[in-house]
């Protein structure tokens, strides 16, 4: 993979490059020999080493520790290779003017020059929203910040099967929200942890989605529904109670026997019945009230365009130590 981008390289920056194992390895700590494949690389008469991750690249604060100690030691400009790279990768590592070139061609040389081409369209379609599993794995390392966790262990807390406790894992670290270390009993274990505060809340926040999948009326309150919306919004804030309550449930745990759905408008603006939403989780999941978790319920309402919700919602979460706007 490696000689493909040295190809690239030679046809269109420097016919004299060469790139060949680096052969003072052992003069690095044994975590960084695990973690990548060293290469010397001489271009344009700039001698670098060329980093190949052996598994995995870490996150953006990671590869800055590891970057600033192999250069102590080597003495050399550091360039990493990635065989492909998402939009956002690619942004980041630009922003914190981290050198890196792709397989396909890609490059980022702050020390030399730019070559950038188009990165591939399904990676920005990834990034703009998380998927659901990726969200309840959001929420989850939101509310437990000490929390340091394998696939395995993820997966049985949450309920998930391995694959998708992976993929959601795999969607925050690619999101730059979670970074992890190799260890555990085998010593081959991803071991899973947040960035820190306000950090995690500040990068994710663009990232959450409504839980709403559906509104639907309904006379009684089903079993397990937690106050949601503006009622649980009023009960927290100062801003009015909507004047009919507001729930919200697990769609695929909703009983329908348990519940009258009431689709005639005039009926439910004259009742006042229970505004039922249907989430894509359980609202309890990560709540210790009778209302659904502070975060979740922002998700639920961040699109609303009143600034008297605005303002509710900032004075809601400012007293969180996660939140900072």
């Amino acid at each position: 993979m490696v000689m493909t981008a040295a190809h690239y390289l030679k046809e269109n920056v420097d016919e004299q490059l060469t790139i060949k194992p680096w052969l003072k390895k052992n003069d690095f700590p044994i975590f960084l020999r695990d973690s990548y494949n060293f290469y010397e690389m001489t271009i344009l008469g700039t001698r670098c080493i060329l980093l190949e991750a052996v598994d995995e690249m870490p996150n953006v604060d990671q590869l800055q520790k590891h970057i600033k100690q192999i250069k102590n030691l080597a003495d050399r400009q550091i360039v990493l290779f990635y065989k492909d790279i998402t939009r956002y990768r690619r942004k980041s590592l630009i922003e914190d003017r981290i050198a890196f070139v792709i397989e396909d061609g890609q490059m980022y040389l702050p020390f030399l020059g730019l070559d950038l081409k188009k990165a591939k369209e399904h990676f920005e379609e990834e990034a703009k929203e998380f998927t659901t599993p990726a969200q309840i794995a959001y929420l989850y390392f939101l509310y437990h910040q000490e929390e340091i966790v394998n696939t395995t262990d993820f997966a049985k807390k949450l309920g998930f099967n391995k694959m998708t406790a992976s993929r959601a894992l795999n969607d925050l670290y690619h999101a730059n929200l979670i970074s992890f270390e190799i260890g555990g009993m085998t010593g081959r274990s991803k071991e899973y942890k947040r960035i820190n505060d306000p950090d995690y809340f500040l990068r994710g926040r663009d990232y959450i989605k409504t839980p709403v999948r559906k509104i639907i009326y309904t006379k009684t309150m089903p079993l397990g529904a937690m106050t949601a919306g503006m009622d649980a919004l009023a009960e927290l804030s100062l801003i009015n109670p909507p004047g009919h309550p507001i729930m919200a449930i697990d769609r695929n745990k909703l009983n329908k026997e348990q519940i009258e759905v009431v689709k005639n408008k005039d009926l439910i603006k004259d009742r006042k019945l229970v505004e039922l939403e249907l989430w894509d989780y359980d609202p309890g999941l990560f709540s210790n009230n009778h209302h659904v978790d502070l975060l979740s319920l922002y998700a639920s309402l961040k699109e609303e365009t009143d600034e008297r919700v605005e303002q509710a919602l900032e004075e809601v979460l400012r007293g969180e130590p996660w939140y900072m706007d």
